[in-house]
């Protein structure tokens, strides 16, 4: 008999554990899945849920706002999922917060998530529709990681062939690292761009010290730039040489002038210069007078001659003669003393 009431309530104690432990689980399944919590009720209408299911999550900035209750369509291509929200969270969501379907994770489960909403919007009531914004699912990155992959995979074949020409000495790297002439004349280059850069260097110190000297005060560059007086007395210097050479075209422009009328003069007959060149009569008395000029000069030679060895005008030569040898010698002496 004692052996049955302990056996009873060994029963008893492990019924009472059953049903402690079947309270709390539900009790812990309620709340994880806020059964017993006041909520309201939403709904969103998507195009394709991606898998989504009832119970699943909503999440609102990463911080769980309650779940997804039901999922029903409406018609082809239109999914009304229902939410409940929790009332607590109520006060931070506005009427235009948008709705998309997400991942818990890369590969997780699949959520509601809300964002955005303004604070001038009133907040988000009972039986309120959400709008659905639409983002990329897990096909589409996978496609975009697909599309990728074939490019990675191409530019991992032509950097291959690449560095097989690179190794091969093909073309101008490959012949730079495998051909030692290519490297030599590269080097003799870039030796010779050093001496001209230390040759630039070089003339640049010396333009340097140029002008250095050019700004010494008292050197006439220095002057030119800095002294106004002077340079106000080089543009004055210009201005009179411009005067000059525009009377001197002046000049040759007369003269140039004069030289016309007087081409034109000696073509007109009815000039004396004209009637000299163009008159053939007139030259030919000139030719006659100037004939008998020398005839009768010949003949005044001849007189004067015979004039010297006269007896009576003989002396008076004489004396003549003598003083101009005596003018000549006083001349000489005057000069050697000069000398």
């Amino acid at each position: 008999m004692e052996t049955g009431k302990k056996r009873a309530v060994v029963v008893g104690i492990f019924i009472v554990l059953g049903l402690v432990i079947a309270v709390t689980a539900v009790m812990m399944l309620g709340k994880q899945q806020k059964l017993f919590s006041k909520s309201i009720q939403v709904s969103a209408v998507f195009n394709d849920v991606n898998g989504l299911a009832v119970g699943r999550n909503i999440l609102y900035s990463g911080v769980k706002i309650g779940t997804v209750r039901k999922i029903s369509f409406i018609r082809a291509n239109e999914i009304l999922v229902s939410m409940n929200i929790d009332q607590d969270a109520q006060q931070f969501l506005h009427k235009n917060v948008d709705a998309k379907i997400s991942s818990d994770g890369l590969m997780g489960n699949k959520i509601v998530l809300l964002t955005g909403g303004s604070p001038d919007v009133p907040y988000l009531e009972d039986g309120d529709q959400l709008h659905v914004s639409t983002g990329l699912s897990t096909d589409d990155i996978m496609a975009t990681l697909q599309v990728n992959n074939k490019s990675l995979v191409e530019i991992t074949s032509n950097l291959k062939v690449i560095t097989k020409g690179l190794v091969d000495g093909k073309g101008t790297l490959g012949k730079l690292l495998a051909e030692d002439t290519v490297y030599n004349n590269l080097n003799a280059t870039m030796a010779g761009l050093n001496v001209a850069v230390a040759n630039t260097r070089r003339l640049t110190g010396a333009l340097s010290a140029y002008t250095a000297k050019l700004q010494t005060k008292g050197v006439l560059s220095n002057d030119l730039i800095t002294d106004t007086v002077l340079f106000g007395r080089l543009r004055a210097a210009v201005t009179e040489m411009n005067v000059v050479a525009d009377n001197a075209n002046k000049t040759v422009l007369e003269l140039q002038q004069a030289s016309a009328g007087l081409r034109a003069n000696l073509g007109n007959t009815n000039t004396p210069a004209g009637l000299l060149l163009q008159d053939t009569m007139a030259a030919d008395a000139l030719r006659a007078t100037i004939f008998n000029l020398e005839a009768s000069t010949g003949k005044l030679d001849t007189n004067m001659i015979a004039v010297r060895h006269n007896f009576f005008l003989r002396g008076f030569f004489r004396k003549q003669a003598k003083q101009e040898r005596k003018a000549q010698k006083e001349k000489e002496k005057q000069e050697k003393k000069a000398q």
